[in-house]
């Protein structure tokens, strides 16, 4: 007598398991609190995941996709299988999907934002970048984290869920300063894969005083030729992005003044303006502006009228640094205006140029 058929495990069952149990063990030896979905349920992820910080709940939640095994391995690189639908759903689901891989052999995890990635205007691999499209099949997976990068995982993940929260970019009309900072940052956390944010950072970036201020113009000359900032992966922005945002900075002579002017009342002997100073990420994003020669005399005029005497100063620096007769642009404004000519920095600024021919911005 024959003995019956018996069911078989599926094909990658044991590494699929495997993965889901290295996952949850790493994320509940740091105190998050994992739950594991039903297989019934299961339309996209593995595990629901409540984020902790220092055992106290923050309220933030994500979803964990995990796959585990070498028939996730090609070609050297970790990958992460993708379908038009999986596409959508991960772009759809108001709990972003974080996907993990693990390599059983070496117990390995690593991660991706899926969700991020799905919402994004680009796909960004290390420096190399190109139009975000559901047709494509594989989402390769480079970023570790183990116990020593869980810290790290965990603050890409609060950004993510801050910047994506309702009312993110509500907080850069906010009364408060450091609300303000908060939108700021939420806004470059998503304008390095979408220019929106960014744009939408411009375009309110005159009616901001205080730190957020400062930091909205550092976060925007991002996207400048500013030659003092250190690139890096985690802070280029491809030229997909930049040329989008790039076209929006363009300034009114009112935009102008207002921007010149909360510098150089928050400013400190001229300390900002010099190399790495706010000064020189203010002037970045204003000189590309094709039009900025022909709109500073607009501005100097509004910060005479208001009695904003150093920052007209600031703005005739400007001014005859791009004019093709300095001196000629100087003397005209200290005739123009004669309340800035009486100015003890308006003697000194006609000398030098006088001599020298021409100033630097900073």
């Amino acid at each position: 007598m024959t003995n019956p058929a018996r069911k078989r495990l599926r094909v990658g069952h044991r590494s699929e398991r495997s993965g889901i149990n290295a996952v949850r063990a790493l994320l509940e030896r740091h105190d998050l609190v994992v739950d594991e979905v039903d297989g019934r349920s299961d339309y996209g992820r593995d595990l629901n995941v409540d984020v902790t910080r220092g055992s106290e709940i923050t309220g933030g939640i994500i979803g964990v996709q995990v796959k585990g095994g070498k028939t996730f391995f090609r070609k050297g690189r970790w990958f992460i299988p993708a379908t038009p639908k999986d596409w959508i759903y991960w772009r759809s689901s108001t709990v972003p999907i974080i996907g993990m891989v693990h390599d059983p052999e070496t117990g390995a995890i690593r991660w991706i934002n899926l969700s991020q990635l799905a919402r994004s205007r680009v796909q960004i691999d290390g420096y190399d970048a190109s139009p975000q499209s559901d047709e494509l099949a594989e989402v390769v997976v480079t970023e570790v984290v183990d116990d020593d990068h869980l810290d790290r995982f965990l603050d890409e993940v609060e950004a993510y869920l801050a910047a994506t929260a309702e009312s993110a970019y509500l907080l850069l009309v906010e009364d408060d300063d450091k609300l303000r900072r908060r939108g700021v940052f939420n806004c470059w956390t998503l304008g390095r894969r979408d220019p929106r944010p960014l744009i939408l950072l411009r375009r309110l970036l005159p009616s901001m005083s205080g730190e957020s201020l400062l930091v909205g113009i550092t976060v925007l000359a991002h996207v400048t030729h500013h030659p003092d900032i250190f690139w890096s992966e985690r802070n280029w922005i491809t030229p997909l992005i930049k040329n989008e945002v790039r076209a929006t900075l363009q300034w009114s002579a009112g935009e102008l003044a207002t921007l010149v002017n909360a510098v150089e009342t928050m400013d400190d002997g001229g300390s900002e303006w010099r190399r790495g100073g706010v000064g020189q990420s203010l002037w970045s994003i204003m000189v590309v502006d094709p039009d900025l020669c022909q709109k500073l005399p607009g501005a100097i005029g509004i910060c005479v009228a208001a009695g904003q005497l150093q920052a007209a100063l600031r703005l005739v620096i400007c001014y005859q640094y791009l004019a093709d007769d300095s001196v000629a642009v100087v003397d005209a404004m200290m005739e123009e205006h004669p309340r800035l000519a009486e100015e003890e920095m308006a003697g000194y600024l006609v000398e030098q140029v006088h001599e020298w021919g021409r100033l630097d911005v900073y």
